[in-house]
């Protein structure tokens, strides 16, 4: 069939030539032989270039072919759903992905009045969609928005599109389609385990509170009592006694220290407490003459610092916590610790800083876990709640907090807050 062609376009060709041949000027009338040998020659050269040329061209149109073919397998099979659209959102051209995608045969999605918003389920992401389509021609900048779809067999699906204008051709534009209904069921799954987990801390922190306050009273009880037992019968109970009943009251002490702390910490999810303009300089000097540190430890502030909008009680705590741990863990004769402030973009960056013994760079991160401590309780170590306060605080007002050391040097909180 295709060798019939192509003796028939041959066939074509002669009679082209041969009309040609008769309109073009006549030859010369008498031409010598060595003329006629000369021009047969010259034929017979051009006839053969111009099969080679033929060849050429034959082979060019084969490979032309094939990668047409190859690419238009890359087209129709891509991962993704393509568009061609107009102005209108018209469809105009349609991979087959993307007629999987939407349930419908090629020659339907192109159909002059076939509209890509037909396909689009809620009517409010029809104005996105032409805003979308709106914004990508103004601007001819690769444009993306996320639209419920209406799919194959009315299943619906969740897809993000990618659209830019067409090269050469500023009145269409090229639309990609990725189905992201996994991702999306994925991120309102996400959304509700946060909601329940949230739930759960607010539960926790509630239960928290409660049994932190009902424990307090009995707790008081037990100091009392152990109290009085030591001091009105010091004499029966003996050296012995005494010492295992004051032991039993510092025992007593530290607990109610920890509730105290679990108390707070749960307090500040639970109790909201009201926002206030707050003069840190002023604060922080109560903080320091309300801690009384000996006489060998030196606390100053060595820049100003700022006036924030904060709840007061949470920042008398995070500098509280911060200053007391520097003075209870100071190892050195002539103590230092300084306050500094600068301000940090939309935050304000805060340091305390001590010439104290230092900290390890393992437990940089380990000191502001709940319950964690450097020291035992024998060798004077906190309730391990001091720090964690620290953070909650600091975190929940969407700032940050860390800590740099050098063992033997002394240690420098850092943490930001807010400056708003």
């Amino acid at each position: 069939m295709k060798k019939n062609e192509e003796l028939g376009q041959a066939t074509q060709l002669h009679k082209r030539a041969l009309e040609k041949f008769k309109s073009s000027p006549v030859l010369p009338e008498k031409l010598s032989k060595l003329d006629v040998e000369e021009l047969i020659e010259a034929l017979h050269v051009h006839q053969i270039e111009l099969e080679m040329q033929n060849d050429e061209l034959r082979v060019s149109q084969n490979a032309l072919e094939e990668s047409r073919a190859k690419y238009s397998d890359l087209y129709d099979f891509a991962p993704v759903g393509y568009l061609t659209l107009n102005g209108q959102g018209r469809i105009l051209a349609a991979n087959l992905t993307a007629c999987s995608m939407l349930g419908k045969e090629r020659s339907i999605l192109i159909n002059i009045h076939h509209l890509f918003i037909n396909f689009i389920i809620e009517k409010g992401e029809k104005n996105l969609f032409y805003q979308h389509l709106q914004k990508v021609f103004e601007t001819h900048s690769l444009g993306r928005c996320e639209l419920e779809l209406k799919g194959k067999d009315n299943a619906n699906f969740y897809a993000q599109l990618e659209s830019i204008v067409v090269k050469g051709n500023l009145n269409e534009c090229r639309t990609a389609i990725t189905d992201i209904t996994e991702r999306k069921h994925a991120q309102e799954s996400q959304a509700e385990l946060m909601k329940e987990v949230e739930r759960s801390n607010r539960e926790l922190n509630q239960f928290a509170y409660t049994v932190s306050h009902d424990l307090n009273a009995p707790l008081r009880n037990i100091s009392f009592l152990a109290e009085s037992i030591r001091t009105d019968y010091s004499e029966k109970i003996g050296e012995e006694g005494q010492k295992q009943f004051k032991l039993l009251i510092s025992r007593a002490e530290r607990m109610k220290r920890l509730i105290d702390g679990i108390l707070y910490y749960s307090k500040i999810e639970y109790v909201k407490e009201k926002k206030e303009s707050v003069d840190l300089n002023v604060l922080v000097k109560e903080i320091i003459d309300l801690l009384d540190s000996p006489k060998q430890i030196a606390i100053r502030i060595e820049s100003p610092l700022p006036t924030l909008v904060f709840e007061r009680v949470h920042l008398h705590q995070l500098f509280q916590n911060l200053l007391s741990n520097a003075i209870q863990y100071m190892d050195k004769t002539e103590g230092e610790i300084t306050v500094n402030g600068v301000a940090d973009g939309p935050f304000w960056k805060f340091s305390v800083t001590d010439n104290g013994p230092g900290i390890e760079r393992e437990y940089y991160e380990k000191i502001f876990r709940l319950f964690e401590t450097l020291h035992s309780e024998d060798e004077g170590g906190g309730t391990g709640i001091g720090l964690a306060l620290v953070k909650k605080i600091v975190e929940r007002a969407g700032g940050k907090v860390c800590v740099e050391s050098e063992l033997g040097k002394g240690s420098t909180f850092f943490f930001t807050l807010p400056s708003g």
